[in-house]
């Protein structure tokens, strides 16, 4: 046996209040979500940008942006492996991406 139901709206001002605020909140829902992903990006891609001068040396690049006074030789090759660079070889005018973080 199939039974027709048939749904109507009892009080319109009160079901409409209801569909706004579930809009409102699955809208808050997706900007927090989407914001969540957006923040996490920009921390992985801290850096700033040197170019590189004749005369430049990585390890004279690392030794002037050195700021936490780590291991040069360790952020000689974390500024290598960002720059996807095989040898500490410098062209002039080459842009060298430094890890700030």
């Amino acid at each position: 046996m199939t039974r027709n139901v048939k749904l109507r709206i009892v009080d319109k001002e009160r079901f409409i209040g209801f569909l706004l605020i579930s809009f409102i909140v699955l809208a808050i829902l997706i900007v927090f979500f989407v914001s969540q992903t957006s923040v996490q990006g920009q921390a992985k891609d801290a850096y700033i940008s040197v170019y590189a001068k004749q005369g430049d040396t990585l390890w004279g690049i690392a030794q002037r942006y050195n700021y936490k006074n780590e291991d040069l030789r360790k952020l000689i090759h974390t500024i290598m492996d960002e720059n996807n660079m095989e040898t500490a070889m410098l062209y002039q005018g080459q842009e060298i991406k430094i890890p700030t973080q």
